[in-house]
């Protein structure tokens, strides 16, 4: 009898916080910016998620600790895959993947530019789509992605410095 108390009780503290599986946060390297990504909550249901998008919300920070938020964007439809600080903390990026399941080969990426307080679509300046969620930086900012050949071959790897990259880069709305 304890033991089934004891594991419904710590099943209901489980549940209880499902919602820190949700939430990444981070601060940037030079600890002056805070990033937050969380999963929507469903319209109908707040206590559950909705899956169907995420929130980025940027934020100031003193010592990495989260302060005022600057900028946010909601990303309907989508689950973010990777997401990033770039070594210089200039930029926040991120790779996301359809909630839905649709286009499983279609990572859509996007940035956050702490120069002008912008998210931007990255594709845009990429020269096409993103085709792996996982990326990596080289210092100071250049990301690492993987895109699809236009040819019909397999992904191709580009470095793309994203301070350069930046103009050409979509803003988002």
């Amino acid at each position: 009898m304890k033991r089934t108390v004891a594991f419904t009780l710590l099943l209901i503290v489980a549940i209880a916080h499902a919602d820190n599986y949700d939430t990444w946060f981070s601060a940037s390297p030079d600890r002056k910016l805070f990033a937050v990504e969380r999963r929507m909550p469903d319209a109908a249901e707040p206590s559950r998620l909705d899956l169907d998008g995420v929130a980025v919300f940027i934020c100031t920070a003193e010592d990495g600790i989260q302060r005022s938020v600057i900028a946010q964007h909601t990303f309907s439809g989508r689950v973010a895959s990777q997401i990033r600080w770039s070594p210089d903390s200039q930029f926040l990026l991120f790779t996301t993947t359809s909630s839905g399941g649709h286009s499983p080969w279609h990572f859509n990426t996007y940035a956050f530019c702490a120069a002008d307080k912008s998210f931007r679509d990255v594709e845009s300046a990429a020269g096409g789509s993103v085709g792996a969620g996982e990326f990596r930086f080289e210092p100071p900012d250049i990301a690492v992605l993987r895109l699809h050949d236009r040819a019909g071959g397999p992904p191709k790897e580009i470095k793309l410095p994203l301070s350069k990259a930046v103009k050409q880069m979509q803003r988002l709305k």
